[in-house]
Formats: C-alpha cells, structure tokens, sequence
C-alpha cells in the first residue's frame, strides 16, 4: 500500500508554518542516512522559509568526517539536545522514532519540545509525535524525505548529495535491496543526474579510513571471537578495551569509524557466521553495540529491543549499554547478552 505522502506533507508544512524557532535532530552517532537527513531537511526549509529560525542539533561529540557537504557547519553538537533547547517551538527528529534515540534523558526531551515530528524507517513501535511518518518498509530516510517532501523541484547539486548518500550507505551500496523496495532505483537515477558524477566518486570524498583508526581495527581483529549458544545460530563477536580509549586518546567518532569498518569487511561475512555485533566504549561511560546479520538469520532489531537497550532494522541494529555507578566495560556487555541469549530464543527470518 503506497503512503499518503500528499496528506503527510500537507500536515508537515503547516506545523512548519505555525513555528518560528525550529529545530532539526537526529540520532546518536550519526550516519551516512542521518547526516543527509538533516542536513536535507535543512536545505528544503531553509530554502522554503529563509526568515525562520531554523537549526540542526545532535547530541553527541563532532563528527567531522561529513564536513565536505554544504551546510555541515551548521550543525550544533551538545552533550545533550533536551538541556540546549531553548524557545524551540517545533522539533523535527529524523532516522528515529523512539526519544531515547535521540537524548540522554528522553523524559526531559518529550517535555521540553512543544511540538515534535519524526520521520523514520526503523521497526519497533514508535513513540507519540504531533505528527510522525514511519515506514520500515523504505530503504532509507533518505529516500522517505525526498518522497514525503517532495523535495525533486527543489533538487541542487548540494541537495541531491546528501540524500544520495544517505540512501547509498543504507542500501549497502544497494546489496540489502528486496523486490519491494525496488523503486528506491529511481530516486538514485534522480539524484544521480543532479549529482552529475559517480557514487564512488562521491562517496571518495568522505568514506575515507582515517589513519588513526588503524590501531583501532587491529584491536577489533584481534579481539574477534566465535561462539556458539545453543538454541541460536553461531555468532561472531568483538569488542575493544576501555583502557585502550584512555591510552591512546580516542575520541567517539573514532571509535565509530572502526566499527563501520569492520562492519563492512568482516561482519556478517565469515563462512559459518551469519551474525554478529560489535562492542566498543565511549567516552560518557557507556558502551554502543552495533549488531548485523544476513536474511533469514537472526533478528538482531528483536534482540535489542528485548533486552530494552536499543532498537533499528531487522538486519542492521544498534544499542547502548549505558553507564552505570562505574564506565561500562565492552567484555562484560557481552557476557550480559551471550547470558540473555542462553535463557532467550531468537527470533529467526
């Protein structure tokens, strides 16, 4: 059943209208599909409303390695996005439909936006929203926004950028594409010609591995464990020290540079192991899980959102356990899940 994009959009631009302090988010260590998110959401209003009040916040350190696409700079990032909000009169959260997503203290970040929409395409059930869009049917956010906000009249070079690398990115370079999504082919031939060169040419310009990281990904390698539960398909698993953040000055954006990396090469891509995760330590004591698996194995989304630490996509889901009276180490989360595992089954397919 095709969405009623023309209803949504309809309801979007008049909250839009009625605001004057407008604020764009997205979630926790940003990615390909949430950077072009708000960084798209941004171009469309500033565009549409150059005399509003319109800004874009993530909770969380900098991340600089998006700092090529236009209007990256005017991204805000704090240690937290409920306390800085201040006279907002509309919040508008993107690739996320859960608060917890987006703040360290989610109670005091529903309270403290009047007005709220999210557009998403995560599973789970979403919390409440004056308006939501959420359609975990759709390749990415990405191509939602383009779709829901009927963003191809407004299309630039600079705009056509930044969603065509939010959908590459969730698409896996469009490996994870199923019949159902194969419209999304379109969207690209768009934003392709606007775009004017190749999607290896663009992604070149910031899907670069970071020489600092490189130390990281051997501890990740050497780190990397395979174990069988009973009841569950083997998994592949690592994680690195807290101490080696400590030791070598790691920032978290390092830190999820070399997830993404190992992601990429290694997991779920081992003969035998169909799924697996990934642990490190981050900065404000808490340790972020990234979880993968291939069709028809275990889904990781489910997994997550039993044990109550996070949420995302069926195949690609992330969580985080988060500090308690001391930092959290990565070795013992994955104790805490292989001990869930052991007195859980999972959900298959």
């Amino acid at each position: 059943m095709t969405p009623d994009f023309s209803a949504f959009r309809e309801q979007f631009y008049a909250l839009v209208e009625g605001a004057q302090h407008i604020v764009i988010t997205s979630h926790f260590s940003p990615d390909d599909d949430s950077i072009g998110s708000v960084l798209s959401v941004y171009t469309i209003l500033t565009t549409k409303y150059p005399e509003k009040d319109i800004r874009i916040m993530y909770t969380g350190e900098k991340v600089d390695r998006y700092k090529t696409f236009k209007y990256f700079d005017k991204i805000e990032f704090v240690p937290d996005i409920a306390t800085a909000l201040t006279d907002v009169e509309l919040l508008i959260m993107l690739d996320g439909s859960s608060y917890s997503r987006f703040s360290k203290t989610p109670e005091l970040l529903q309270q403290n936006a009047p007005k709220t929409v999210a557009i998403d395409h995560h599973g789970g059930q979403p919390d409440p929203f004056t308006l939501s869009l959420v359609l975990p049917n759709f390749s990415s956010n990405c191509e939602i926004i383009f779709r829901a906000l009927d963003v191809e009249p407004l299309l630039t070079k600079e705009l056509a950028e930044v969603l065509l690398a939010g959908i590459v990115s969730d698409t896996g370079s469009f490996n994870h594409i199923n019949p159902a999504q194969a419209d999304v082919f379109s969207v690209a031939k768009i934003l392709l010609q606007h775009v004017g060169t190749s999607i290896d040419a663009l992604r070149s310009r910031y899907n670069t591995i970071p020489q600092r990281v490189i130390p990281l990904l051997k501890e990740l390698m050497k780190n990397t464990t395979y174990q069988s539960v009973p009841g569950w398909p083997d998994v592949q698993y690592t994680y690195i020290d807290r101490a080696v953040i400590t030791e070598g000055g790691y920032t978290d954006e390092d830190m999820s540079s070399a997830s993404h990396i190992y992601i990429g090469q290694y997991l779920p891509r081992v003969e035998g192991y169909t799924w697996g995760f990934v642990a490190t330590p981050r900065s404000d004591g808490g340790v972020r899980m990234s979880s993968r698996s291939l069709p028809g194995g275990v889904n990781v989304r489910d997994l997550h959102e039993r044990m109550g630490i996070g949420g995302g996509h069926d195949r690609a889901s992330g969580a985080d356990f988060k500090k308690e009276t001391v930092d959290r180490e990565p070795k013992q989360c994955i104790v805490e899940v292989l001990e869930w595992m052991g007195h859980n089954v999972p959900l298959i397919g």
